[in-house]
């Protein structure tokens, strides 16, 4: 899938990430100047062999992509860490003057990413490396990565879709308020289980739960019985998955681990929606300010927490949007500046 904004005939900057979606990279496309193209590495099971020939085959794809675009900088969503190898190669044997961005989720600094041959020595040949908070920050500091080439960039509040608002959902059409979102995709930080044990407590209400089904047993979920308030969606395509942030009352945004900066929070900023949100100590200090902050593990701390939001919903709402604008300003003038600064500087040249 490729996401254009807009395109130039030669010279382009490129967002490569071998995935379905993200919404990072589009909340800052306009910013940064890219295209962002995503292409999903579509077999995730145990055959390595299996898993080798997909990246070949999105390795073939992605030269095709370089060679036709001839960008100037192209910015890659890692993990998957073979599109930094494919980059590096691409531009020792075809394009040396090309500028390389990596934008590092937290995977990258935890096994068995950061335990593959070369991941430090990789990740030092890009001439920006993005991680997306300070405590992500700390985790590359220590894998020894050189700090002049090191920064922070947080994820940018989400910008919803101009025109008309979409029509309901079906998952909310014809229920009892407050419509919750639990935007989630059934990974081993989620609390899923309290999630519906949370919705199995709501006296009013729907409780939708996003995210690729077959997850959820690979990842340790039991979803076999979710109590009737709760609706499971399975992945949808981003309009839909919109049209729920539209007309949500309440969205969930929860993890169990510290250090998970979740993409839903700066969705739900960008549509101006209230937030559940776990309380972490990352989480408190980027978004506590327009959140009612909740133990995760506690599914009937969940339920309270989702029928405090709703009875606050103007003034969470509010401040949602009040955040929002405070968190675009930091960005653009403060860490997407520095980013810009070193991007102007032929880092990957002489001297390494």
């Amino acid at each position: 899938m490729s996401l254009q904004t807009p395109p130039s005939p030669t010279g382009c900057s490129l967002y490569l990430a071998w995935a379905a979606f993200q919404r990072r990279p589009l909340s800052m496309a306009g910013e940064a100047g890219f295209e962002c193209h995503f292409e999903p590495l579509d077999y995730k099971g145990r055959s390595h062999l299996r898993r080798a020939g997909h990246y070949l085959v999105l390795a073939w794809r992605t030269w095709r992509r370089l060679r036709a675009r001839r960008p100037h900088t192209v910015w890659l969503q890692l993990p998957q860490l073979p599109l930094l190898w494919l980059a590096l190669l691409y531009r020792a044997t075809v394009a040396p003057g090309l500028r390389i961005v990596a934008d590092c989720h937290n995977a990258v600094f935890q096994p068995p990413w950061s335990t593959l041959p070369f991941t430090r020595a990789a990740l030092a040949r890009a001439d920006l490396v993005l991680v997306h908070n300070e405590t992500v920050l700390a985790q590359a500091m220590a894998m020894g990565l050189e700090a002049v080439r090191t920064r922070v960039l947080e994820d940018l509040p989400a910008a919803p879709p101009a025109g008309d608002p979409p029509p309901v959902p079906s998952a909310f059409a014809g229920r009892p308020r407050p419509w919750v979102l639990f935007a989630g995709s059934y990974g081993r930080d989620e609390p899923v289980a309290e999630v519906l044990q949370a919705a199995g407590r709501m006296v009013a209400g729907v409780l939708v739960v996003t995210g690729r089904l077959v997850n959820a047993a690979r990842n340790g979920h039991d979803i076999t019985h979710p109590p009737p308030q709760a609706v499971l969606t399975d992945y949808l395509p981003l309009p839909d998955f919109e049209a729920l942030l539209h007309h949500a009352d309440v969205v969930l945004a929860l993890t169990r681990f510290d250090g998970i900066q979740l993409s839903v929070c700066n969705e739900a900023l960008g549509f101006g929606k209230p937030v559940v949100l776990s309380d972490t100590p990352l989480l408190r200090q980027l978004f506590g300010a327009a959140a009612v902050m909740v133990d995760a593990t506690d599914p009937a701390a969940i339920a309270a927490a989702i029928h405090q939001a709703a009875e606050e919903a103007p003034r969470l709402a509010a401040a949602a949007r009040d955040l929002a604008r405070q968190r675009q300003r930091h960005w653009r003038q403060h860490q997407w500046r520095e980013c810009r600064m070193l991007l102007g500087r032929p880092l990957h040249g002489a001297g390494r």
